[in-house]
């Protein structure tokens, strides 16, 4: 007989005498997911939305800092809904903690709780912001999911609220301690700058130009003074050589004092006698009687003016404070030693002045030094209070707006809806992994039976066991 190849549609021979090994798994593997589905623990998860409000207060006139992007903003929420108080105050406000273990409970809730951020309605080519989020818990209780749902929501949203009253306040109150401290400490520096000007008050840099200005009119006015000086002395020498003429009685005093006035009358007499008797000599002979009466006269003058000029100077001074020559030149030479002392005196006070002033212009750029560090002191905090000046108006902003709840708030959106299929376990899925689990183990058994069976079922069976021809195959007749 020819040889006949193995058709795959034998293979449906195995699975027609191997079927119970098939179908028992399967149908055992359906009663056992029937089981768990109807046997194991279920869950029931509740959620609530909670959004963000805007805040009736632009955030610009807050003086905001930079939000935090998606992830920060995420992250700083999911820390504030987990924390430590806010399960706390779930906890007792649902008498949770029935065995009196709060920690317990809230360790459980704390991994019962999901955050997540809803998909956007719409796509937008904007960076998108946080605007809501949703919040779940899971439980056994579908009353009791809703309930702690809820009341997660709504202790959160207040603690929030709280929470940034408090730190607003807390900011405002930091901030009025630290602008008080700049003050203390600007007012310091400014009575150490204050103090530094008044102690070097002369000396100080905006003050050079006038230094420069009065140091040149002071060297201006001693040369004036110095020439001044030289005239009055100068005058002083001539008024003494005239008194001094007048006093001796010498014959020069006339030229002295420009006129026969300031001369003693003995002199007088001499000079108007000497003028007639060489007029009258122009005019007679030596013989004349006229010559010879003046040259008489003229001796017994000239006899008079020696007797005068042995006379004692007690005497001779006696007589000059008569002659009114004299007492002017006196009052003269008393008036011109009084302005020469006048002019010594302002010389001395100018040249102290400029000592006075050179030595402040040599000394400014020291002072300088000293007071440009105490000046960019005082500026550098004279800022600083002045920042936080303008952090203090805007933190008591923020604390009122804090306090009167205008600012960005979170409120419930939705509340917790009420679970009525648990989500854990899913009965698809947990019949589809039973179904498929009992699939996988009859296939398993099924294909084991029919590898470790040595008899034989098909004629190539036969063939291959005894290498003989098969004459003919006669096929199984129904029943």
């Amino acid at each position: 007989m020819e040889h006949e190849e193995l058709h795959p549609l034998e293979y449906l021979s195995v699975v027609r005498r191997r079927k119970w090994w098939l179908v028992v798994p399967i149908v055992t593997s359906v009663v056992v997911g029937l089981a768990l589905v109807r046997l194991l623990p279920k869950e029931y998860r509740s959620s609530s939305t909670i959004g963000v409000t805007s805040p009736a207060v632009s955030p610009n006139i807050l003086g905001s800092a930079i939000p935090f992007d998606n992830q920060e903003r995420l992250r700083a929420i999911s820390q504030q809904l987990l924390s430590l108080p806010i399960l706390a105050r779930v906890v007792k406000e649902e008498e949770l903690a029935t065995d009196g273990s709060v920690e317990a409970q809230v360790a459980r809730l704390r991994r019962n709780i999901q955050i997540s951020v809803p998909d956007p309605v719409a796509t937008t080519s904007e960076p998108r912001h946080i605007d809501m989020f949703v919040v779940a818990y899971s439980d056994k209780e579908p009353t009791l999911a809703q309930r702690v749902t809820n009341r997660l929501a709504s202790v959160f949203v207040d603690e929030n609220a709280r929470t940034r009253t408090a730190q607003a306040t807390d900011a405002s109150a930091f901030i009025g301690s630290q602008l008080a401290e700049s003050q203390t400490r600007l007012a310091a520096l400014d009575a150490r700058l204050r103090a530094a000007k008044e102690a070097h008050i002369g000396q100080l840099p905006e003050q050079m130009g006038s230094n420069v200005q009065r140091l040149a009119v002071l060297r201006a006015q001693i040369e004036t003074n110095a020439t001044a000086l030289r005239n009055e002395q100068d005058r002083l020498s001539m008024v003494d050589q005239q008194i001094d003429a007048m006093t001796t009685g010498r014959a020069d005093a006339v030229a002295f004092v420009g006129g026969a006035d300031a001369l003693p009358s003995s002199e007088t007499r001499i000079l108007a006698l000497e003028k007639e008797l060489a007029a009258a000599r122009t005019m007679y002979t030596s013989k004349h009687p006229d010559v010879i009466a003046l040259e008489e006269s003229l001796a017994e003058a000239r006899r008079d003016a020696a007797q005068e000029r042995h006379r004692t100077p007690a005497d001779r001074l006696a007589q000059l404070q008569l002659n009114p020559t004299y007492r002017k030149l006196v009052v003269d030479r008393d008036a011109i030693r009084l302005r020469i002392r006048d002019l010594q005196r302002e010389t001395s006070d100018a040249q102290r002045q400029v000592t006075t002033y050179q030595a402040r212009m040599e000394a400014a750029p020291m002072v300088e030094q000293q007071l440009t560090s105490l000046q960019r002191d005082y500026d550098l905090e004279r800022q600083q209070y002045a920042d936080l000046s303008s952090k203090q108006h805007a933190a008591g902003i923020a604390e009122t707006v804090a306090r009167n709840r205008t600012g960005e708030q979170f409120a419930i959106l939705y509340p917790a809806n009420f679970p009525s299929e648990p989500t854990k376990p899913v009965p698809l899925r947990v019949m589809l992994i039973a179904i498929l689990a009992g699939i996988g183990l009859g296939v398993g058994l099924m294909l084991g039976s029919e590898y470790f069976d040595d008899s034989i079922h098909e004629a190539r069976e036969l063939k291959d066991e005894f290498d003989l021809p098969v004459i003919g195959t006669i096929p199984r007749l129904p029943a």
